[in-house]
């Protein structure tokens, strides 16, 4: 294309405009809000719904947990799979606040439950010797055979000379809505971190 004879070329272009300063430090504030809020409600959800760190009180779990040891209680252990026998759970027994038990489950709904001659019998069998809570020299109320009901269980402490669990009155069996989780790991102390069985 020929240019005309004395037209001036003009070029035609956006006048940079620079953003206030504000208005870029409000998006940053705004943008940092919005992270520190989800991490927030994220946190809150990881502990609400899925893991929570618990500490045992009392030496009823000796020697497989100590006194103030930390522990990962997994919340959504029941939510997806059954409670076993031998799981260490997290009982939060009606009427308590914050505090947990941390006992093991010898028994589970159905099962026929007694102490013959200082050895726990499960359904007839005495439990093996390598169990922490085979041997018994106060059997409590399971002086007599008891039947666990539906959503029912028996809850030990590995020292069971001293442990205050289903064996007495005032303790009792364990209804499943006050099992809150399953404790799987060990924080601290540090020289015994790793996975609890």
């Amino acid at each position: 294309m020929k240019k005309r004879k004395g037209s001036a070329e003009f070029t035609l272009g956006k006048k940079e405009v620079k953003k206030p300063e504000k208005l870029f430090i409000g998006k940053r504030l705004f943008n940092t809000f919005l992270i520190i809020f989800a991490a927030i409600v994220l946190g809150y959800g990881f502990i609400t719904f899925c893991f929570q760190t618990v500490y045992m009180t009392g030496p009823s779990m000796e020697s497989t947990i100590s006194n103030n040891d930390e522990l990962v209680m997994n919340k959504l252990a029941y939510k997806f799979g059954k409670i076993k026998r031998n799981d260490i759970v997290a009982i939060k027994k009606i009427g308590s606040e914050d505090y947990y038990d941390i006992k093991r489950v010898v028994g589970v709904p159905g099962d026929s439950i007694s102490v013959v001659a200082g050895r726990l019998v499960i359904n007839g069998k005495h439990t093996s010797d390598d169990l922490p809570y085979s041997f018994i020299n106060s059997p409590g109320i399971l002086s007599e055979t008891i039947t666990l009901g539906d959503e029912e269980y028996f809850v030990l402490g590995d020292n069971t000379s001293n442990s205050e669990d289903s064996r007495y009155i005032n303790y009792g069996k364990v209804q499943k809505s006050e099992i809150k989780g399953k404790i799987t790991y060990r924080l601290s102390p540090k020289d015994k971190r790793g996975k609890v069985k």
